[in-house]
């Protein structure tokens, strides 16, 4: 894998206007992501002949997925593959971009997704609830409460660190005017003490927003990104890992949590460690998922997550920024799309406030799987991209 390093780079990036917005269908959100992200890139649809598309949440049965909006677009596809994980999908769909052009499979691949609130499916049944909803234990919120509770134990980690992340990541969205919570300014660590919880010990503002909307990136070859609108933005480095954590991410038979592999990977490929970085893009469902990242990919020892987010560390002007547009808390959440979108841009130099100073090198990341039934499943993506 190692004769991947800055083969392939990312050539366009679109996001649409998101929020909540319920006059538009997941099919039409994928489809302006991937006209934005095309135009972006200054090519045409004639010049796509790859097509990843994540799964939309809460869609019912719907077989071939991205067929069908390469069929809408009328694109000259070689390539086509719908792709769920969850959140590690964005992510993943930018590796198996680049693994389908180094297989000759295609030349140019679009990776998108679009969701909306108000699907126009059928509606799906989570299986396996009868064993958790007598106690309530149903989805993300449950399993990321539950790793919480178990931080907290094990190494004395506080809601005030939690919340420390939440303000960070607002700040940050402040900075964005696309971020959905712009126009609700920032918070301080009173109001994330004061939210309600959701499920102990998560309080309202230490889980994601819900939004509609969509997105997309453009992967081609890091020799024909050389003749395109932008720079290229290279793949450096990428990796995965999965595992079955029920309700604590430590090292269990497989001697690992289940992240650690997916970044050991990732910054072996590029030759890069953590601290070469100089902006994240940390998925960030929920701030204790941010602690337990910061671990696992190195950012900090084991236990040490709480602490580490504090004193601002995370805010564009930090030590690190992360989620630098505000993340899935305060952002949008598009399944992760946002931060791959947000990492091209920050290498780019078109964040303007929010901008990193000689940002060279970003971390991103994404986790995903299916926390509400059995076995939990997760999966881990990670990608180093680089300015040229």
């Amino acid at each position: 894998m190692a004769n991947l390093k800055d083969q392939y780079a990312i050539v366009g990036a679109g996001l649409t206007k998101f929020g909540k917005i319920f006059d538009k269908s997941p099919v039409g959100f994928t489809l302006e992501g991937i006209k934005l992200a095309v135009e972006d890139a200054g090519l045409s649809r004639d010049d796509i002949d790859g097509l990843l598309v994540a799964m939309p949440a809460m869609m019912g049965e719907e077989h071939a997925w991205a067929a069908r909006i390469g069929a809408l677009l009328e694109l000259p596809l070689t390539f086509s593959y719908t792709m769920d994980m969850g959140g590690a999908t964005p992510v993943a769909m930018v590796q198996t971009a680049a693994l389908a052009i180094a297989a000759g499979l295609c030349k140019t691949v679009v990776c998108a997704y679009g969701h909306s609130e108000n699907p126009q499916g059928a509606a799906f049944a989570i299986p396996n609830l009868e064993f958790t909803m007598p106690y309530g234990d149903i989805g993300a919120t449950a399993l990321q409460a539950h790793i919480a509770r178990r931080h907290m134990h094990e190494f004395g980690t506080r809601s005030e660190q939690l919340g420390q992340v939440a303000v960070a990541f607002r700040h940050n969205a402040c900075l964005n005017p696309d971020a959905q919570m712009f126009s609700k300014g920032p918070i301080t660590l009173a109001d994330h003490q004061q939210s309600r919880w959701v499920v102990e010990p998560l309080r309202l503002l230490d889980c994601c927003v819900q939004t509609c909307g969509g997105g997309a990136v453009v992967v081609t070859s890091a020799e024909r990104a050389q003749d395109l609108k932008h720079p290229p933005v290279l793949i450096s480095g990428m990796g995965q890992s999965h595992s079955a954590e029920i309700i604590e991410p430590w090292p269990g038979k497989t001697g690992h949590r289940g992240g650690i592999p997916a970044g050991r990977m990732c910054f072996e490929m590029a030759g890069m460690k953590p601290k070469d970085m100089d902006v994240i893009q940390i998925y960030d469902g929920f701030t204790i998922l941010v602690i337990t990242s910061l671990e696992n990919y190195g950012f900090c020892p084991i236990g040490e997550g709480g602490p580490f987010a504090e004193d601002g560390k995370l805010k564009v002007g930090g030590a690190l920024p992360c989620c630098t547009a505000g993340g899935l808390l305060s952002e949008g959440h598009l399944m992760g799309m946002g931060h791959v979108v947000e990492g091209v841009r920050q290498l780019r130099r078109q964040c303007k406030e929010r901008q990193v100073k000689d940002a060279e090198i970003c971390f991103v990341t994404g986790y995903g799987g299916a926390p509400h039934t059995y076995p939990v499943t997760l999966c881990y993506s990670t990608l180093i991209l680089r300015r040229p």
